[in-house]
């Protein structure tokens, strides 16, 4: 039986390096078969188990990451039907080889209802026959057909890295909109596009004067300043300016630290009635792959301006966003 599931654990590892996806089940996968294949290999039969926190830290790469979560955020991060729903899509995809092996991996989890000192573990195990279960399940009309919605997170503000300039605006990752530090971040950027629409004028101006020979030199000033000032509208301005309608917007890269790939910026009002700009993340699982469901722009497929896409199949894998039940229903191809 050992040796049944050694070759099984490294057809997966091979499985799993070959497919083409991302996403944290991936992951969570590729860590516990590498671990499971060096227990058996140095000659421990015994099951390795993992719990949520152990693969979120190795899939962070750091234990302050699995810390940081909060716990009921952690439940929700992985789970065995998750991890399952992989397998599945990888054994359906390369069904024979372990056909001829006659055993299938499952991943297990020990029967608990949670809390502390009754964590949850998982573990890699085989299976006889499973490749009749898979059958009956590639039959279906529509394995997922009854799952139309997903659960958005949200990141805390604090965990969004922002750029140097505007880390002096939003403390901890939020700012007041009528504070003094509000105020000001609202007057230096619509200021900010006011004056470059006037340095595009005069220069302009200055190009075109009549009796002054017009070169490609100034056509391609003018150029460069005519492109800058629409990526300036375009990527900070109308942004900007669409965040109080819209209540929920990209955050331009221009806000960002550089080592910070994507994020979001809300506005939403405390229990004080206070109008609050904050930074944060809205991330789901997609339950069709597992692969991470990121905010996006909603055009030209759908007409919401912000719609949840997996990153695996953005244009397939749509969902609604809604941020007050912090849900969303699958929009479909």
């Amino acid at each position: 039986m050992t040796d049944n599931k050694l070759q099984v654990l490294k057809k997966l590892q091979n499985e799993l390096s070959d497919f083409l996806q991302t996403g944290k089940a991936y992951e969570c996968l590729k860590v516990m078969c590498a671990d499971s294949i060096d227990a058996l290999q140095n000659g421990h039969d015994e099951k390795v188990t993992f719990t949520r926190w152990k693969l979120k830290a190795r899939y962070e790469g750091s234990t302050q990451a699995a810390d940081e979560i909060d716990p009921k955020e952690l439940q929700k991060w992985i789970d065995d039907k998750k991890l399952n729903i992989v397998l599945t899509n990888i054994i359906q995809a390369e069904h024979q080889p372990f056909q001829e092996l006659g055993y299938f991996p499952v991943v297990k989890t020990n029967e608990t209802k949670g809390g502390k000192g009754n964590e949850k573990l998982y573990w890699l195990d085989i299976e006889k026959k499973r490749f009749e279960i898979v059958d009956q399940q590639a039959d279906a009309p529509d394995e997922f057909s009854h799952i139309e919605f997903v659960e958005y997170h949200r990141s805390e503000p604090s965990a969004i890295k922002i750029s140097w300039f505007y880390r002096f605006f939003f403390k901890n990752g939020e700012m007041k909109n009528r504070s003094l530090r509000g105020l000001f971040l609202i007057s230096v950027i619509f200021s900010s596009v006011i004056f470059w629409l006037l340095y595009l004028i005069v220069v302009a101006l200055v190009l075109v004067r009549e009796g002054q020979s017009f070169t490609s030199f100034n056509l391609l000033i003018l150029f460069g300043v005519v492109f800058f000032t629409w990526l300036l509208w375009k990527y900070e301005f109308i942004p900007i300016w669409n965040l109080p309608e819209h209540r929920v917007i990209k955050a331009p890269m221009i806000f960002l630290s550089l080592n910070e790939l994507d994020a979001e910026i809300e506005m939403y009002r405390d229990k004080e009635r206070n109008q609050i700009t904050r930074f944060t993340r809205f991330t789901a699982t997609c339950p069709i792959c597992t692969a991470d469901i990121v905010l996006r722009d909603g055009k030209p497929d759908q007409n919401a301006p912000l719609v949840g896409r997996c990153a695996e199949s953005p244009f397939a894998h749509v969902y609604s966003f809604d941020r007050v039940t912090m849900k969303g229903k699958y929009l479909g191809v």
